[in-house]
């Protein structure tokens, strides 16, 4: 599938999700909009299918459970955000964030994932994400002044786009993953402030 950068806004959403996108080429339409609970078997099905990728998520297969779905996708509805991006009625990808219990952070999003389904990876989706899921922080969440993202150090393009979000490396996690092989490998902790 073929998804070009030229997008039109949406006209059917109400006038605070005005930045929100729908990519509308020939080939393929993706609009990204704020997850419901109803959304759940679709974006466990996304996960599912993004977890069969080594490295495509922290968890394996077999531990993208209904309960994670449902506390995940709840915690981002309820004390955080989630967005999802749909093509054609199906979830392409979604970022889900929400903040810890303590309330020392109830500034900080920090708990949650960005992914993408592979099929759509390197076509700006995942940019166009994270940039609309800042938008909406910015214009509509004034209490939250930091957002936390930790990235593998194997995963250099997720990286790329997270900078090119605002996102700053803050350190470095050494041997926090250990992969399918064996081999132990750098998270990567990365934050978004407010200015």
């Amino acid at each position: 599938m073929l998804c070009t950068k030229s997008l039109v806004y949406a006209s059917n959403l109400p006038a605070h999700f005005s930045h929100y996108a729908t990519d509308t080429t020939k080939e393929c339409t993706y609009t990204i909009r704020k997850a419901k609970m109803t959304d759940e078997e679709n974006l466990k099905t996304l996960y599912k299918d993004v977890a069969q990728t080594p490295g495509g998520l922290a968890r394996t297969v077999e531990e993208i459970t209904d309960d994670y779905i449902h506390k995940s996708l709840f915690n981002g509805v309820h004390t955080g955000l989630a967005l999802i991006v749909e093509h054609d009625g199906i979830i392409i990808g979604s970022m889900i964030k929400y903040r810890l219990e303590p309330k020392v952070f109830s500034h900080v999003l920090t708990e949650g994932s960005i992914l993408v389904h592979s099929h759509f990876q390197g076509k700006g989706i995942g940019t166009r994400l994270v940039s609309t899921f800042l938008k909406e922080i910015t214009d509509h969440y004034p209490s939250i002044t930091r957002i936390e993202i930790i990235a593998r150090e194997s995963n250099p393009a997720i990286k790329g786009v997270y900078e090119k979000c605002g996102f700053v490396k803050e350190g470095r996690f050494e041997g926090r993953i250990c992969g399918i092989t064996g081999n132990f490998e750098a998270d990567i902790p990365m934050a978004w402030t407010r200015k």
